[in-house]
């Protein structure tokens, strides 16, 4: 018999197993048998759902997850790990919807949260056409309720929110009952863009499809500061697929990711590897597209000497 043998259930599940988090609920539940009941209560991981990423209480995302197989605990394993770095290729059936669960915080509060559905039904114009999930409208801006105290140092603002805002976007199967988190929690990327005068802030997923091939899930955040207030402002959100060179994937190649990124293998999330992934896909995309230019430049060289040699024939040949 153990100690927690001696101690009811109800101290349990009101005292003790409430305050524990995801990872160390699940840890507890492999101590015991007792405790391993207790720890599968599906009230427990829908809190915990729901502190994590405030945007799971939607109604929506409450009766999709309830068709999990463990529930709520389920969806926890689904979406608090990260995707393993190479995709699993295996062919899968088409389905006809996703869903996307977003959460953004700036220093641990939440500024914009929201659940989107989008049709992936295959036809024609979805499966050729480019894949982008915007969350946002062209001209919608959302005030996040943080302000900085002084907007005139640039470098400052940026290294605030590279170190303190932290996104979740959560998409979801629910034909198949799995989903993945597609954000890398702190941004890879932060940058102002000097045409718009917005702040870029880019969160990724690089995942190996061959050997010497990776695509990326990219959310972009663009945000903007009120100028008399010192505002900070969520202007858009979106996620793209983009392969080697940077281009967006269409919707037939994003879902196959997508797909073989949920059916894959994961890992503990952290520690900054995400960053480092990025850089080094940042770095093949610019080889990459170096040798597309050079191969280009060569081309055009060589249609402007065919021309050249035609021409000098032709007139050689008028001339005889």
């Amino acid at each position: 018999m153990t100690i927690a043998d001696n101690i009811h259930d109800d101290i349990f599940q009101t005292h003790i197993l409430t305050k524990l988090d995801g990872q160390t609920l699940a840890a507890a539940g492999c101590t015991s048998s007792k405790l391993q009941s207790l720890c599968s209560d599906q009230h427990l991981w829908s809190d915990i759902c729901h502190a994590t990423w405030p945007s799971t209480a939607d109604p929506l995302l409450t009766t999709t997850i309830s068709a999990f197989s463990s529930g709520h605990r389920s969806f926890f394993s689904d979406a608090f790990t990260s995707p393993t770095r190479r995709l699993t290729t295996a062919t899968r059936r088409p389905t006809n919807e996703i869903i996307s669960a977003v959460d953004l915080r700036y220093a641990g509060e939440l500024i914009f949260s929201k659940v989107e559905s989008t049709k992936t039904v295959p036809t024609d114009w979805f499966q050729t056409s480019p894949f982008r999930v915007d969350l946002l409208e062209p001209k919608e801006v959302v005030l996040s309720g943080v302000k900085f105290s002084g907007t005139g140092d640039d470098h400052v603002m940026l290294s605030e929110l590279e170190n303190n805002m932290i996104l979740s976007w959560i998409v979801i199967d629910p034909t198949r009952n799995r989903a993945v988190n597609l954000s890398s929690g702190k941004p890879v990327l932060v940058q102002r863009n000097w045409l718009t005068n917005g702040i870029e802030l880019t969160f990724a997923v690089v995942v190996s499809v061959k050997d010497d091939d990776c695509v990326t899930c990219n959310v972009q955040v663009t945000c903007g500061v009120n100028e008399g207030r010192g505002e900070l402002t969520v202007r858009g959100v979106s996620l793209t697929v983009l392969d080697v060179y940077g281009k967006c994937l269409s919707g037939k190649n994003s879902m196959v990711i997508l797909q073989g990124i949920m059916a894959g293998e994961r890992r503990r999330r952290g520690g900054g590897e995400e960053r480092e992934r990025y850089r080094e896909y940042m770095q093949m995309r610019r080889e990459r597209n170096e040798k597309m230019e050079r191969r280009e430049r060569w081309l055009d060289m060589a249609c402007v000497a065919s021309g050249v040699a035609f021409f000098m024939a032709f007139w050689s040949f008028v001339m005889c």
